[in-house]
């Protein structure tokens, strides 16, 4: 999967409102002088982190069709389909640390989507599912401006 959002935008005076249609909750405003990219990735980071947090499958972006993107980096997407992976087998955090041999604070911070987990670590647990971490580089088509 990729973890790949359009978003949409509507400018009021010197504000723009963002939006992520497939991700309900994930709206926020910039202001001028604020970094447009930061704060509409800090946005659409913090609702999925609330998806992780709730134990529910991250929801699946839609197709672009013309609109602007925000790709997550690759250990946010490795943690989200970690989330989706462990959603879809209806898993705890308890039974993955178990299955990892690790205690369930260890689990709790792979899925923290503001934690800097070791990438080796859901590669891990990523293959206790059946799952394989790709990476791929191609040239950036956009980036939330």
């Amino acid at each position: 999967m990729k973890f790949v959002y359009p978003y949409e935008t509507r400018i009021e005076g010197e504000s723009v409102f963002v939006t992520f249609p497939d991700v309900p909750g994930a709206a926020t405003q910039v202001d001028a002088g604020e970094n447009f990219h930061d704060v509409v990735v800090d946005c659409l980071v913090t609702a999925l982190g609330g998806h992780v947090d709730l134990h529910k499958s991250p929801p699946r972006p839609s197709a672009p069709q013309g609109r602007r993107v925000v790709c997550l980096g690759v250990l946010a997407s490795a943690k989200l389909a970690l989330a989706q992976a462990m959603a879809e087998a209806n898993m705890s955090n308890v039974a993955l640390a178990k299955e990892m041999g690790v205690s369930e604070k260890v689990i709790r911070r792979l899925l923290d989507l503001d934690h800097v987990s070791r990438i080796d670590k859901l590669e891990e647990a990523l293959a206790l599912f059946s799952k394989q971490l790709e990476v791929s580089v191609r040239q950036q088509l956009d980036k939330a401006a």
